[in-house]
């Protein structure tokens, strides 16, 4: 098995302890479960570069930011407040927004950056930190910078799920930024994340106070310990991680040349070695990812919400040529993936994109 599909989710790094504690009882086990809960939340304080206090957990990146979002819609509806994001990111930013504006919680415009210059004040701006489909890398702190500089009341919420522990990090201007347990080689159902002191958020759940009182219920003790061990490990070795991926990509990148009418899909030059999407032109994406599975290299389509649904793909909002979105595949990678398994994956895809040709 050769797994490209890691922007979907990581395989889980190994993980020995085993907690059971509740980390609100008195008694001993619970003592050291709240320990152990408390040092994850440390850990991810350095890694983010904030306050423990400002790191809140959750069960992943979707309601991270459902939280976020609606959450802050909630705390602020009676300004005169406007939420923005780009028609391209993930749906667990675009979802919400559909909430606010249907609920009448706030305005949402739902454009390109550069549309947002209309909007004087009161704006709740969501970027993400490289785009889940093509790795494109937003310059968070220079967009964050120029929005507080030349408006009034900016709150700035990043999406981190695919750039958490494998880009750098400024959160330089950055009031919230949410991340993803699985996405990081932790286990799914864990995830967080950091809001600034002094910004505002309403609870969507109620019963205990638990998790800064925003997020009832009782932890998931072993699901966050085990996060924060993974992030800790891909933190220390984030530049070698890098190098090592880049090189993945670049062999796997060598289709474009190699292979007739294959383009590679990016709207910048900065952008991640984690995220390759390439369109091989004239052949559907989606028998492709499934011919990829059944010859044991496993890649997808793009973001796993969006792959059940009857909506217009992120690079159609992008701006790509239809015959690119329908023709692109989403081939992802992680430090665990070799130089070998990009061999062995770029003949393979080679292989089926012809066999797939000769029949069309």
């Amino acid at each position: 098995m050769i797994y490209l599909d890691n922007a979907a989710t990581t395989p889980p790094l190994t993980y020995n302890e085993h907690i059971w504690g509740n980390p609100s009882s008195s008694h001993t086990l619970g003592i050291v479960a709240e320990r152990r809960l408390q040092q994850a939340r440390g850990d991810m304080a350095k890694i983010l570069s904030c306050t423990p206090d400002e790191v809140t957990f959750t069960s992943g990146g979707t309601e991270s930011n459902n939280l976020a979002l609606i959450g802050h819609a909630l705390a602020s509806r009676r300004k005169d407040i406007t939420f923005a994001a780009q028609p391209w990111e993930h749906p667990s930013v675009l979802e919400p927004l559909k909430y606010i504006k249907n609920q009448g919680l706030a305005n949402v415009i739902i454009a390109p950056y550069m549309e947002w210059s209309n909007i004087e004040k009161n704006i709740v701006a969501t970027i993400s930190q490289v785009n889940h489909e093509t790795g494109d890398i937003n310059d968070v702190p220079i967009i964050a910078a120029a929005l507080k500089q030349n408006k009034k009341n900016v709150i700035v919420i990043v999406d981190g799920a695919q750039g958490f522990c494998k880009e750098e990090l400024d959160l330089t201007n950055i009031d919230i930024y949410t991340f993803s347990g699985h996405k990081c080689h932790g286990p799914a159902g864990s995830g967080g994340l950091m809001v600034r002191n002094g910004v505002r958020l309403v609870p969507l759940q109620y019963g205990g106070e638990q998790e800064c009182k925003l997020r009832p219920g009782t932890e998931n003790v072993n699901g966050i310990v085990h996060m924060a061990n993974s992030a800790n490990l891909l933190w220390q070795n984030q530049k070698a991680n890098h190098t090592h991926v880049k090189t993945i990509k670049e062999k796997l990148a060598e289709l474009e040349v190699e292979l007739p009418y294959t383009v590679i899909n990016s709207s910048g030059n900065d952008v991640s070695p984690y995220i390759l999407n390439m369109s091989f032109l004239g052949v559907k994406g989606e028998v492709l990812v499934r011919l990829l599975a059944e010859k044991g290299v496993y890649t997808s389509m793009g973001a796993a919400c969006h792959s059940r649904k009857n909506t217009k793909s992120v690079l159609s909002a992008m701006g790509f040529p239809a015959k690119n979105a329908d023709s692109a595949i989403r081939l992802s990678f992680s430090h665990l993936n070799t130089i070998g398994e990009a061999v062995l994956a770029k003949a393979k895809i080679i292989e089926c994109v012809k066999e797939l040709r000769r029949l069309i």
